[in-house]
């Protein structure tokens, strides 16, 4: 098992893939790398050496005693620095987007480029409430956290914290989970707007039209706010590109790179 303890949280990694470039893909809230192993991994090790990894307390990670936002991006350069990742392509989609602004922000020496797909900067007063209570539903369950109040949607369409029931596969999740709820509640007081035109590494944006869990106004944020960004807005795609339009993202993908003389 590909487990490394860095700086005292077993990190799970996977690599697979010996081309030129490092992909790095980075999982959603809550979530972990699994389904992108199972289900998209062998056309990106066809292309790129490719480095999955779980957040701490999350997938096969391991628990920690703290979560924080730029924790889990240290996590991360911890990760590259040891498997002697000099820069990498990012990968980040929807939390994973949110830790790769970070990342870059932090450590922008380790990063060829960005590709952030269904997430944000920033969040409306709408929004941080929804995200919040998403993690106080997981805590206390949906009556106890709501008290019989309705959420206000964040744009239209909008998918709130109260209309899906939450599953954690497991109990040990939960406490990453809160935190990452809240980190990307806290992009309404704390946005990493203001800092992402400290940038300059290529970056590629990524929404989708359909989008009902984060929208695709915060990509056109991103992309306004970035010096060195290229903005593709899938009209009929849903939350997570990669996913509900396989074809035209990896197309998108490739030229980008390809443009940016990176394969």
């Amino acid at each position: 098992m590909p487990l490394v303890n860095l700086d005292g949280v077993d990190i799970y990694y996977e690599e697979h893939g010996s081309g030129p470039v490092t992909y790095v893909y980075c999982h959603g809230l809550g979530g972990n790398s699994k389904f992108f192993e199972q289900r998209e991994l062998d056309w990106y090790k066809d292309r790129f050496r490719v480095i999955t990894w779980d957040n701490r307390g999350l997938g096969r990670s391991g628990i920690a005693e703290e979560y924080s936002l730029p924790l889990y991006a240290k996590d991360l350069k911890l990760l590259l620095d040891y498997l002697a990742v000099d820069q990498a392509v990012l990968f980040g989609v929807s939390w994973g987007g949110v830790v790769v602004q970070r990342f870059a922000l932090d450590y922008p020496e380790k990063c060829r480029a960005l590709i952030l797909d269904s997430t944000s900067s920033e969040t409306n007063i709408a929004g941080s409430e929804n995200w919040y209570m998403r993690g106080e539903i997981a805590r206390i369950g949906r009556d106890a956290a709501l008290q019989g109040r309705e959420l206000e949607s964040a744009f239209a369409g909008h998918s709130r914290a109260g209309d899906n029931k939450i599953i954690l596969e497991k109990d040990s999740y939960l406490a990453s989970y809160i935190a990452q709820c809240r980190s990307t509640a806290g992009l309404r007081e704390h946005p990493l707007t203001p800092e992402l035109n400290r940038l300059t590494m290529p970056i590629l944006v990524i929404g989708g039209g359909k989008d009902v869990v984060a929208g695709a106004g915060g990509s056109v944020i991103i992309a306004r706010s970035v010096p060195n960004s290229t903005i593709n807005i899938f009209q009929e795609a849903c939350h997570g590109v990669y996913i509900s339009d396989r074809i035209g993202f990896k197309r998108v993908l490739l030229d980008f790179l390809d443009q940016e003389e990176i394969l």
